[in-house]
């Protein structure tokens, strides 16, 4: 009976170590794939015309003003 008691009682403490185990382990592996996925990409500013450089598209207004004024 004493011995089914320690068997029992040796295997739970060996259980418990192995499960934290596989929790930390399983913790690191998803913060690694989290920091891997925010990494930032490459985006081309010039791809969408709408959000272009609003500086020049006013000074080529201005331009056609001057022109327009002159005719």
């Amino acid at each position: 009976m004493i011995v089914n008691i320690l068997r029992t009682t040796l295997g739970v403490l060996v259980l418990i170590p192995v499960f934290l185990l596989g929790l930390w382990i399983r913790k690191k592996k998803a913060l690694r794939s989290t920091t891997e996925a925010r990494e930032p990409e490459d985006i081309e500013l010039d791809s969408i015309p709408e959000y272009g450089n609003d500086s020049h598209t006013a000074a080529q207004t201005e331009d056609t003003e001057k022109q327009e004024d002159m005719v």
